[in-house]
């Protein structure tokens, strides 16, 4: 056979094969189609003969691969069945059924979000507090699965005020409910806020179960990533001992497993090795990709603390493996793989490698950071969500009673409201009015006593001023005595009258009961601030306060002019003040 009659043979071939694939696809897709569920018409009929409180329970969810049009002919059924029936509980459960369809169809939709509201509308219009807390807490399901999670913190907060109110004891599947809502916020890191839903789950899942094993492990985790290592430690071995008691193999590793973690971040490594190991064996068995990387990474981290290099770097291709097929979001297990890698790397003599993987768990930090900020935002978003969550409810509760009733009784309300508004404007007006003039008629006596006051001081001062001006007089001519006569006793009380001054301890008093008056805490804030201050210095800071010379403050203090700097000196000194600071300019601050 020819080059060329080979070629053609080859074309020949796969034209024929193209051809049939052509033609086959139809009869494929046919057939494909035919697999699909199609509409059956008493899907729903036996529900008629089910207890009212088990119908939502029964109903299963046949309708997701159905086509759109067999899906909603099916669900239609239900609907005129749950109206048949008056069974609110079941008409609600056929708006989630539509909302479920077109969600598992066509992810996140305006047809779900519409159908998941009306479900929670049609409770609160008759008035079913506790279906409205659950089908808030669907809707809130929904929205967390899309990530939008102010959305679902809104829901979640006016369901669980909701089933609240109605009591949790009536809620039936309240512990899945607390669960869930734990999942959320785990999810974003607030593992304070699903710390505390876990524990209200853990209150109504009392019989022993995988799902309170998964509720005391959960609890466990949110201890261990808020490094509170002894009560992570108390959660997990509480998990460890409810699934020895089921005999349930799986928890048995993964509480185990998680033990073993608090000892590796506790750099206990001889306590974790047989956990760790144990941990991993059970997740290959059971085919737990993302679990059975992160065991093997601490098995690494644990044989380098055991410097065995060697086993380290076969482990560290084991979780590479592992890491590379894994569908889960691993980031932070695959920095963690190249901080082990660096490591061995560094230990191996290979300083170039080693840093080169470091530089890689650092470009990856940057990512996870981003993806961290991210979550730190919403977790602030959803703080201020909760504390506006009470408001919002509270808003639509009224929206609801202001609904339900008539017209008239509106009016009649808002009327009375603004005539009692009217009352209370004028009543407030008339003593804001009358408050004014009791105001204005103080100020006014207060003025005038001031204004006395001040008349009365500078006539006091100008008055010691002149007795003071006579006293000098009377000293000048005393001092000319005393040089004339020689008499002893008679120069002594000469003496004692040149010493006479105008400023004694009574008239001081006095003087100081006007000065007050006119200059309020004056003297009050001299002590308040300088607490060392002598009785003479205030004397002295009150007369310059009266911008008196020095001159006149001498002769009435009956020092000379020279002892009045001195004494301005010396209180400079106590004041602490600086060279172009002056006594005058503090004065006028007091």
């Amino acid at each position: 056979m020819t080059t060329k009659r080979l070629h053609i043979l080859r074309f020949g071939l796969f034209s024929m094969l193209f051809l049939w694939l052509m033609l086959g696809m139809p009869t494929l897709n046919a057939v494909q189609g035919a697999e699909r569920p199609a509409y059956k018409p008493f899907l729903f009929t036996n529900l008629k003969d089910t207890a009212a409180d088990r119908r939502v329970e029964a109903i299963s969810r046949p309708c997701r691969k159905m086509t759109e049009a067999d899906a909603m002919r099916t669900i239609d059924d239900l609907g005129k069945i749950a109206a048949d029936l008056n069974d609110l509980a079941l008409q609600c459960a056929v708006f989630d059924l539509r909302a479920d369809y077109y969600s598992v169809n066509r992810g996140y939709n305006q047809l779900s979000t519409q159908y998941y509201k009306k479900a929670v509308e049609l409770a609160e219009d008759r008035k079913d507090q506790m279906l409205a807390g659950i089908y808030q807490h669907r809707i809130a399901n929904y929205f967390a699965l899309y990530k939008k999670n102010i959305e679902a913190a809104q829901y979640y907060l006016l369901s669980e005020r909701n089933l609240k109110e109605t009591g949790y004891n009536k809620v039936p599947g309240i512990g899945n409910l607390f669960s869930e809502t734990s999942n959320f916020y785990y999810a974003l890191g607030d593992y304070d806020g699903a710390r505390e839903y876990l524990k209200n789950a853990l209150i109504y899942q009392t019989a022993p179960s995988r799902t309170r094993i998964n509720i005391l492990n959960t609890i466990g985790l949110t201890y261990r990533n808020s490094n509170n290592y002894p009560l992570a430690l108390n959660f997990f071995h509480e998990a460890l001992k409810l699934a020895g008691q089921l005999h349930d193999t799986i928890w048995i590793a993964l509480a185990k497993g998680n033990i073993g973690s608090v000892y590796v971040l506790q750099k206990s490594y001889k306590e974790a090795l047989p956990l760790v190991r144990e941990d991993y064996v059970q997740s290959v068995k059971y085919n737990e990709g993302a679990n059975c990387a992160i065991a093997m990474l601490r098995l690494a981290q644990i044989s380098l603390s055991f410097n065995d290099v060697k086993l380290a770097s076969a482990q560290l291709d084991t979780a590479n493996q592992v890491l590379s097929t894994t569908k889960e979001n691993v980031l932070k297990e695959r920095i963690q793989y190249y901080e082990l890698l660096a490591q061995v790397k560094e230990k191996s003599n290979k300083p170039t490698l080693a840093e080169h993987y470091l530089l890689l768990s650092e470009q990856l930090k940057d990512s996870l950071m981003e993806r961290d900020n991210v979550a730190a935002i919403d977790r602030v978003r959803l703080k201020w969500t909760k504390e506006k969550s009470l408001e919002d409810y509270n808003n639509l509760q009224i929206k609801t009673r202001i609904n339900s009733y008539k017209q008239y009784t509106v009016i009649t309300v808002l009327l009375l409201l603004m005539v009692i508004g009217v009352l209370i404007f004028n009543r407030q007006r008339l003593k804001t009015r009358k408050d004014k003039e009791i105001l204005a008629a103080e100020l006014r006596r207060l003025d005038e006593e001031r204004k006395s006051a001040e008349n009365a001081l500078s006539d006091y001062t100008e008055n010691l001023k002149q007795k003071n001006d006579i006293i000098e007089g009377f000293k000048t001519e005393l001092e000319r005595l005393q040089y004339a006569i020689n008499d002893r006793t008679l120069t002594e009380n000469l003496d004692r009258m040149m010493h006479a001054h105008i400023m004694t301890d009574d008239k001081w008093d006095e003087f100081r009961k006007l000065f007050t008056k006119v200059h309020g805490n004056f003297l009050f804030n001299i002590r308040q601030r300088y607490p060392g201050i002598s009785a003479t210095d205030m004397r002295l800071m009150a007369l310059i306060k009266l911008k008196l010379n020095n001159r006149e403050m001498a002769g009435m203090l009956c020092i000379t002019v020279d002892g009045v700097k001195k004494a301005k000196q010396r209180l400079r000194k106590k004041l602490n003040l600086a060279d172009n600071e002056e006594i005058e300019d503090i004065v006028n601050t007091l």
